[in-house]
């Protein structure tokens, strides 16, 4: 570094990444600008798109009274019933202990069955204007629903665990008698599964995996299998013979999905989680294999060998909200037995750039992809107390009474010189500011015990949120309409070789939203002191 004080001004690159270490050797350019490649920790937040962590929207619930005294609810729906009178009707479905639920779109869940098998995984599937209800459960047979009539799903159905709708036909897997075949019924009629055009293939039988997970993708229908050696195939063609007739191809060994609800969709591309516990997207896939390198997730891998709980795979869930460019994902974690932590990853940027976060704040059994009030696509959460939440809402906490915990901390920075000694002496934070809201900025030199320093953001009244600031029309000043760089005189900033920056906020209906961190760095002597 040079000799004289230099204003070095960071700006975020990446998101959490786990698997790069604790430090990076980044040094400035001419003019003094910093990239900070990656995050030791990005959490209770998402990304702009200039990389700037943003915390997260809080959760609001859908039902005010907890479905089945409060157990898990394991899986959430989004029916729509098309009809033929142009006024389509929606219901939002539900499973929660040994009872499936819908309400009339108020919120009020009443059953649509009982007596189902308790901590099963469901899955959900809609064709013909029919929704058709399985799960793992050995013992529980599929069922339907038209919005009017509940029952075991007529006709001949197998007892599959999970089914998609593909070509005009029903596809299904996951018999346990049957475990690497895939069933499919005759044309437009999910019930007839004996009759002329209906049929089964077989994908690998006695490899040691089942199907794991079925999708609809680009003409195709993609059979994943698993959860032992995995593998994943291609069944292309429009019918059961002809010269269009249905045929597999294997697209790769070695790598598969961990259940049929962990498979998702997102930009132009179709996603899984693995029998690693890894994220993985089928065009990465085609260009890897199953080279783990070459997963989404790649970043924080280690991390999730670390923590998951690799006995609850099936209950891992997936839903994407496209327009914000955000998939969610629902895991246990550090042997949980219920799912405790909600990953979420921002693939805007893809494929060059992937950022994820973690959410510790949501605990979610299950996710789905909802089209809420006023027509507004969002992703809805079954909660592990019997309660439906939205997610990433407007105000910032959970259910209007829980703080978000917002914590963003870059890896240690040598500036290019992990040998030359150096000293902080300001500190500003590039901030969208949302409110007269305070944050904390900690400075951590070396091995030494963190710093920090109490700071406000400066704005202004804010919006939509019963607080202190609370806008008031021909008074206030509205927050959020400039951006601003707070300045810290830090005291005491102190001499280090290597120096690591953290941003935390944790008040209840308090948001953040920083783009930059700059600081004066006055470089010292060379110094080989420890």
């Amino acid at each position: 570094m040079p000799s004289k004080s230099l204003v070095l001004r960071h700006f975020f690159r990446g998101g959490w990444a786990t698997d790069f270490g604790p430090t990076v050797d980044v040094s400035p350019d001419q003019s003094g600008k910093v990239d900070v490649p990656f995050l030791v920790d990005a959490q209770d937040c998402i990304f702009e798109l200039d990389g700037g962590p943003h915390e997260i929207g809080g959760t609001s619930r859908v039902n005010s009274v907890a479905v089945a005294s409060g157990a898990v609810v394991t899986g959430v729906y989004d029916y729509w019933r098309q009809g033929t009178t142009g006024a389509p009707a929606r219901r939002r479905v539900l499973h929660a202990g040994t009872v499936c639920m819908n309400d009339l779109d108020d919120g009020t869940f009443v059953n649509l069955f009982t007596g189902l098998t308790s901590g099963s995984v469901p899955a959900y599937a809609t064709f013909n204007d029919l929704l058709i209800i399985s799960s793992d459960s050995t013992t529980d047979v599929p069922r339907s629903w038209d919005q009017t009539t509940a029952q075991n799903l007529a006709g001949t159905p197998p007892r599959f665990s999970f089914s998609v709708a593909h070509k005009n036909r029903h596809w299904a897997a996951g018999v346990y008698t049957q475990p690497s075949r895939l069933y499919y019924s005759i044309n437009v009629d999910p019930t007839d599964w004996v009759g002329a055009g209906s049929g089964s293939i077989d994908i690998d039988p006695q490899d040691g995996d089942m199907i794991t997970g079925l999708a609809s993708h680009k003409n195709e229908l993609w059979v994943f299998k698993g959860p032992n050696k995995g593998s994943i195939h291609r069944i292309t063609g429009s019918s059961p013979t002809g010269s269009d007739a249905f045929a597999r191809t294997t697209f790769v060994q070695g790598l598969g999905a961990c259940w049929h609800n962990a498979i998702f969709r997102f930009a132009d591309d179709l996603g899984f989680v693995s029998q690693y516990g890894t994220v993985h997207s089928l065009s990465a896939t085609a260009a890897y294999g199953d080279f783990l390198e070459g997963a989404l997730s790649r970043p924080i891998n280690g991390w999730i060998l670390q923590h998951l709980n690799y006995n609850r795979l099936r209950y891992i869930s997936a839903a994407t909200d496209q327009l914000a460019g955000l998939v969610f994902f629902t895991l246990p974690i550090d042997a949980s037995s219920t799912n405790n932590v909600v990953l979420v990853m921002d693939f805007r940027n893809a494929p060059n750039v992937i950022r994820w976060s973690r959410v510790p704040a949501y605990a979610l059994g299950s996710l789905g992809a909802f089209v809420d009030t006023a027509g507004v696509r969002r992703v809805l959460g079954g909660g592990n107390n019997g309660f439906v939440r939205r997610l990433n809402i407007a105000d910032r906490s959970i259910d209007g009474a829980t703080a978000l915990s917002y914590k963003v901390t870059t890896p240690f920075l040598n500036y290019g010189n992990p040998i030359q000694m150096k000293t902080i002496s300001v500190a500003t934070i590039g901030i969208a500011p949302k409110g007269n809201f305070s944050f904390t900025f900690g400075w951590t030199r070396d091995n030494n015990a963190q710093q920090t320093y109490a700071a406000t953001q400066g704005g202004s009244d804010v919006l939509g949120v019963a607080t202190a600031n609370q806008f008031t029309l021909d008074t206030s000043t509205l927050a959020g309409a400039q951006y601003v760089d707070h300045y810290m005189e830090l005291e005491e900033g102190g001499e280090f070789r290597s120096i690591q920056y953290e941003v935390r906020q944790s008040a209840v209906n308090q948001d953040i939203e920083i783009h930059s961190i700059s600081a004066v760095i006055s470089p010292g002597a060379i110094s080989t002191e420890s």
